[in-house]
């Protein structure tokens, strides 16, 4: 309710970044849909694709004016259309400046639109720069629950800092943004691109998430606003190998793939029993492509066992993640791969509606079948 979202809670509970009620991701998964519509747009030029990418713009652009504090992302809003989350994260930023962006660069994009466009985007990343970088809380008075800086030097940092520079850079074409991102990439002695950004940074990386997918539309957005063919091609060559890592690694593997996503803070027997449950073992290397075929589809006759919902974590969501990689990677080939697993998850999905629960696969499969248009 309005009430509960004003004091920072869901079901009763605190929760300022409103994790469980529903509006914790609306700038994150709306993003990701308006990015691939225009994706879906440009490859097709049906006009069905146009006429949901401006409404869906329009819609996105309210969030931008619900917070009092200008440049600030909430998390949010409720149906009241006023009501949001004041604790923010990098996902939502990130997302909500990719989609503007996108949608800018399209051939919808009014010169009004555009206008809009610059001036948010401009917001967002002052309100960041002023605080060097980190994303704060509405009021300022504490960084956010994922708030980190993207300052740090690491992979995730320098995707998030570069692509959101780039874009900026380039939605404003203010000199201001394109000398920081210049200034930011040479850094240390070009460390975020020396390093961070090489392909070889992937062999030491962290393990892969089930939220990991979201890098690759900062990582397609910096491919395309970047200026350098050789910087290009390194950010596709990165992109490329990542999507391969996470099309072909063992998801037992807690090295290759994160078992918090799907088996939470269970001990190992629990989680080779939550395994068991769906036909599965965990002494068994498994891709996520083997896991969307092999697991037990009569998990969905039953939507309130807990093998449903690991079903929908371990054996759909992973998979989604590294076909989103794929589809962005630019690679025709790790497209043409990804294409017959999407149209499979579509039917998934379509066939056991009155099954489903809950809307992140759903939400994930409509962007993957949008992004494979036209391929």
């Amino acid at each position: 309710s309005p009430e509960e979202i004003a004091r920072g809670e869901v079901g009763g509970k605190p929760m300022p970044w409103g994790y469980g009620s529903g509006i914790q991701d609306i700038a994150l998964e709306n993003g990701q849909l308006l990015f691939a519509l225009c994706e879906a747009h440009q490859a097709t030029g049906d006009e069905f694709y146009a006429e949901k990418a401006r409404a869906l713009f329009k819609a996105l652009q309210g969030l931008a004016g619900i917070s009092p504090e200008p440049g600030f992302v909430p998390r949010g809003p409720h149906p009241d259309g006023r009501s949001y989350y004041r604790d923010s994260s990098r996902d939502q930023h990130a997302a909500y400046i990719e989609a503007l962006w996108r949608y800018g660069r399209s051939p919808l994009a009014t010169a009004g639109d555009k206008r809009f466009i610059a001036e948010t985007l401009d917001r967002i990343a002052s309100r960041m720069e002023r605080n060097d970088w980190c994303i704060m809380n509405e009021d300022g008075s504490a960084q956010a629950h994922v708030g980190f800086t993207w300052k740090q030097m690491t992979s995730v940092g320098a995707i998030s800092l570069l692509s959101a520079l780039a874009m900026v850079a380039d939605a404003t074409n203010d000199p201001r943004w394109k000398d920081e991102y210049e200034r930011f990439g040479a850094e240390k002695m070009g460390e975020r691109w020396n390093r961070w950004l090489h392909p070889d940074a992937l062999d030491s990386g962290q393990p892969l998430t089930l939220y990991a997918n979201q890098f690759s539309q900062a990582l397609t957005a910096l491919r395309r606003c970047e200026k350098d063919p050789s910087r290009r091609d390194q950010i596709a060559a990165y992109q490329r190998l990542w999507a391969l890592r996470a099309l072909e690694t063992n998801v037992f593997d807690p090295k290759s793939w994160r078992r918090l996503d799907w088996a939470g803070d269970r001990d190992e027997a629990a989680t080779r029993s939550q395994a068991a449950a769906l036909g599965l073992d965990l002494d068994k290397p498994m891709t996520v492509l083997d896991l969307f075929d092999a697991y037990d589809r009569k998990v969905w006759s039953d939507p309130g066992a807990e093998a449903f919902h690991t079903m929908h974590k371990l054996c759909f969501g992973l998979t989604t993640a590294a076909l989103h990689g794929a589809l962005l990677s630019g690679d025709e080939e790790l497209a043409r791969r990804a294409r017959p697993t999407v149209e499979r998850m579509i039917e998934e999905i379509a066939s056991h509606q009155s099954s489903y629960q809950r809307g992140e696969n759903f939400n994930r499969t409509v962007v993957l079948g949008l992004l494979a248009l036209g391929r």
